[in-house]
């Protein structure tokens, strides 16, 4: 069965462009989430990063955003892009 894996990103990130690269690439399915595309795209992000503070302590440290960020199956979140056996 496949999974379900969201990115949360914005194509001004140089992080977040070379990552959809990577999983359009390797023919990762995958919904992706502008988190600058509007109002309710941030808050989504902003209410996923206050419920995975461990997930995004070392980002928020060097004052980044935390994106790319992936949802895996509504439950694991990764803050920048895993090995590709974790969306497999």
């Amino acid at each position: 069965m496949a999974k379900k894996i969201i990115m949360y990103g914005n194509a001004a990130c140089k992080d977040c462009v070379e990552a959809k690269e990577i999983l359009d690439r390797e023919g990762i399915r995958y919904g992706y989430v502008d988190v600058l595309g509007g109002l309710a795209h941030l808050k989504k992000f902003i209410t996923l990063r206050d419920a995975h503070p461990a997930e995004f302590q070392s980002e928020i440290a060097k004052e980044h955003m935390g994106i790319p960020c992936f949802v895996v199956d509504d439950k694991d979140v990764y803050v920048l892009l895993p090995d590709l056996e974790v969306f497999r």
